[in-house]
């Protein structure tokens, strides 16, 4: 099975498109949302809405365990297994909600009532955030059959329409906020349900219309059932481990400091979101043809694709990294009106920590795809636990706030050179190819680009300059990577996958 470049490089597209869209529109709702809201019932909503997705982290194991199902099942071309996996992941996602339902309203609002430390008069806010928070979840739990079908079949341009549908919806939030007479966080959380809700209808519409094996039936496999939560387990670990960690650390701030050094977490956590959703989206185009290589045995294309995967995603996610980084006060200052103490740290560390991901993913999916997953998993909870028992001795010691943000890049490092132990264990690949072709090409380039941008960055400019500076970096980092980092044949690929989307005209 070759790789099919053009249908990767349009998916590639399409969800940088998407990314770019959502990012935008992610920055500014949130900028007039910590406006609206201040700084303390910002606060409380990432404290509380954050403490939620402690129940969530089964839901992303499943599907993790379904993606990874759906592709060997299109790979095999299988449609009844498929249906099957789709079914049996509806009926785990019904006893979960239910679970779910039951912890939470037993320990989970105890520990909301009893150990947050909420300011005073915002209690009964802080119980409407808690409980529509978890409807929310439950709502969503439902889309994620859907949406791992999407992805395993490759139907990007659902992804690039829905998007435009989302992000309408949210500045359509953000305009209602600011006109209805109401408690603004209970407000908030309220509208959001009500577009998750939406957002659902349409994914469910799409997937029964376009993809045929996308039917519920009235089945129970027990083989099949044992088998996804057997591979999903060890997933549940590692994500039980990293929610975990995010909360417990988000808890630990909260106790030894204040809501509103969770407000500058609760930013810092959205720069983490729009980064995670371009490593997500630009992996999404790749992770299939990556699994069902594998499964078919193609391996000299899977290793291939593993290479162009982990550079490709690295350079286009250094493209906004370092530009940010280098002008983090001035864009934090024209994002936000209101910028929590500390915020800086917090977003710095965070992108730092996602260039290393950036490398690491595809080695991580090739894992996957073996499905030898359980060494992968135990090593990164242990790295995990290990960063948030830091954490919590740090912050107890006295240390400031992001310190929290530190040793999540040495988490992320650790991820990295697990990664790429289990990728030569399981999946033979060789490492002194990757180091050559990847690692040397990436660090050249990263050194080449940081040049320019950290001469302005001592450059005193106006409000509004920082602008023409970032644009100024992100032509340096594109002419270096462009330059350094590609190889004749990646530069070939890259004006041939123009040429095959936007039918532009190119040279020799």
């Amino acid at each position: 099975m070759p790789v099919d470049n053009r249908r990767i490089a349009k998916n590639t597209l399409l969800l940088y498109i998407r990314m770019l869209l959502l990012l935008a529109v992610s920055l500014y709702t949130s900028r007039v949302i910590l406006a609206a809201l201040g700084v303390d019932d910002y606060g409380i909503y990432n404290l509380i809405g954050g403490f939620v997705t402690l129940f969530s982290f089964i839901s992303h194991a499943l599907v993790g365990a379904m993606q990874r199902y759906f592709n060997v099942a299109l790979g095999h071309g299988d449609k009844e297994e498929y249906q099957r996996i789709y079914t049996m992941g509806i009926n785990i996602f019904i006893l979960f909600s239910l679970f779910l339902l039951l912890v939470g309203e037993t320990v989970g609002l105890w520990f909301v009532k009893t150990q947050l430390n909420i300011p005073a008069g915002r209690e009964t806010a802080a119980l409407w955030v808690y409980q529509v928070s978890i409807i929310t979840l439950i709502v969503n739990l439902f889309r994620t059959p859907d949406n791992a079908s999407i992805i395993a079949h490759e139907k990007m341009e659902f992804y690039a329409y829905i998007s435009i549908f989302e992000a309408l919806i949210k500045l359509a939030i953000v305009f209602l906020l600011g006109r209805i007479a109401a408690d603004k966080l209970i407000l908030y959380v309220l509208l959001y349900l009500g577009a998750t809700l939406v957002i659902n209808v349409f994914y469910t519409v799409y997937c029964r219309r376009k993809i045929s094996e996308c039917r519920y039936t009235l089945m129970w496999d027990s083989k099949l059932f044992k088998s996804l939560l057997s591979f999903s387990g060890w997933n549940m670990l590692s994500g039980g481990s990293r929610v975990l960690k995010s909360q417990g650390d988000a808890f630990f701030l909260n106790h030894y400091y204040s809501v509103a050094v969770n407000a500058a977490f609760g930013v810092a956590a959205q720069v983490y979101n729009a980064v995670n959703l371009f490593l997500t989206n630009f992996q999404t185009a790749f992770k299939p043809q990556l699994v069902q290589s594998y499964a078919a045995g193609e391996m000299d294309e899977h290793y291939k694709l593993i290479s162009r995967s982990a550079k490709m995603s690295y350079y286009l996610l250094l493209l906004i990294v370092v530009p940010v980084v280098f002008n983090l006060d001035g864009l934090l200052g024209l994002w936000l009106k209101e910028v929590p103490l500390y915020t800086k740290e917090f977003c710095l560390f965070v992108l730092l920590a996602y260039l290393v991901d950036a490398l690491g993913a595809p080695l991580g999916v090739s894992v996957t795809a073996n499905g030898k997953i359980r060494g992968i998993q135990v090593v990164s909870s242990i790295l995990l636990v290990a960063g948030l028992v830091a954490g919590y001795l740090f912050l107890r010691a006295g240390a400031l706030p992001y310190i929290i943000a530190i040793i999540t890049f040495a988490v992320h490092f650790g991820f990295w050179l697990c990664y790429m132990y289990y990728a030569r264990k399981y999946c033979q690949v060789r490492l002194r190819t990757y180091f050559h072709e990847v690692v040397v090409p990436v660090v050249l380039v990263t050194v080449a680009c940081v040049l320019l941008p950290l001469g302005l960055s001592f450059v005193n400019v106006g409000k509004w300059i920082v602008l023409l500076i970032c644009l100024a970096d992100f032509i340096w980092v594109g002419a270096a990577v462009y330059v350094c980092g590609l190889t004749k044949g990646e530069k070939e690929y890259v004006f041939f996958s123009l040429n095959k989307i936007i039918q532009i005209p190119h040279g020799k």
